[in-house]
């Protein structure tokens, strides 16, 4: 099968490993390492990973451009692209004493004249797939209607449909009858319940409010939700509400997770799991990427912070 990544948000992804992280002072890391990450890229790397194809859609530029297309075709994933005129960001994962820390850069916008560009790759290709995932914010300088676009034409072709997007977008995409959303509980909290929570809180006490939402989505729009919740239990609805524990592991680095349950479940459901299934196997490829040391796989490479 063939699945499109679409993620207008690339990134260079950099992980350091600090021993003992010290503000305000000198931090040499032990080891360093350097991948391609954003959410469609972690998705499309899991779905390679998994023995299917995939293709990125999204958009590149600046000064590393030749950099980004070496390390994508190092992890086998096909890059559709388009020039940005702007440079890529660079984001950071810090881990150090058995915590991970995330500094992420903001995405710099794009050139207007990107989009007419990334429209006709998209035409060029989305008939050609199975399904697609449109995962992550788009960076600034994308018109509003990019994503509903997408969603609208990829239905009625007939492709399965899986997003993990939040706020005004993910709303607009839900009457395009999208098969699965699958933010995580806080974005779906502030999407839905204008609630702001952290993304490792204890979400337990708003079961009562957001299933009522879950369920109202499934039956307007045919639309099975599903919110990861960090370490907590996944909640899913579809044509019922059920929850999926999750591992307890020692996680070397979370980062990727959420993008790493994406192409598991897209996999999954295409192959012929129901829901309740490819929600446990999703969970278990999740799992795999908190114990790699790098973004989106479930490879272990044999690295380890020093």
């Amino acid at each position: 099968m063939k699945i499109l990544s679409v993620c207008l948000n690339p990134t260079f992804q950099y992980t350091l490993c600090i021993p003992s992280l010290a503000l305000g002072e000198v931090n040499r890391a032990t080891a360093h390492y350097l991948d391609v990450a954003g959410k469609g890229m972690n998705t499309a790397r899991i779905i390679t990973e998994l023995g299917e194809e995939a293709i990125w859609l999204s958009h590149l530029g600046g000064s590393r451009i030749d950099e980004m297309l070496r390390l994508c075709s190092r992890d086998k994933v096909e890059v559709l692209w388009a020039d940005s005129k702007s440079e890529m960001r660079s984001c950071t994962t810090i881990i150090s004493e058995g915590m991970t820390t995330e500094l992420v850069q903001e995405p710099y916008p794009v050139d207007p004249s990107v989009e007419g560009p990334i429209r006709a790759l998209f035409e060029a290709n989305y008939q050609s797939c199975d399904a697609m995932i449109i995962a992550g914010t788009r960076a600034g300088g994308y018109s509003p209607s990019i994503y509903t676009d997408f969603v609208r034409m990829a239905k009625e072709a007939g492709l399965f449909v899986l997003l993990d997007i939040k706020g005004a977008d993910l709303k607009a995409c839900l009457p395009y009858g999208v098969d699965v959303i699958k933010p995580n509980l806080s974005e779906a909290a502030a999407t839905f319940l204008g609630l702001e929570v952290g993304e490792t809180e204890d979400t337990t006490a708003l079961k009562e409010k957001i299933v009522p939402f879950m369920e109202e989505i499934y039956t307007t729009h045919g639309t099975a939700s599903v919110f990861t919740r960090g370490a907590f239990d996944v909640w899913a609805y579809g044509p019922h509400f059920f929850s999926e524990p999750v591992e307890r592991v020692e996680a070397v680095n979370t980062i990727g997770s959420g993008d790493s349950f994406n192409g598991a479940l897209t996999v999954a459901l295409l192959r012929g799991e129901d829901l309740q299934q490819a929600v446990k196997s999703a969970t278990k490829v999740a799992t795999m990427n908190a114990k790699t040391l790098r973004p989106g796989t479930t490879i272990d490479r044999g690295e380890r912070c020093i």
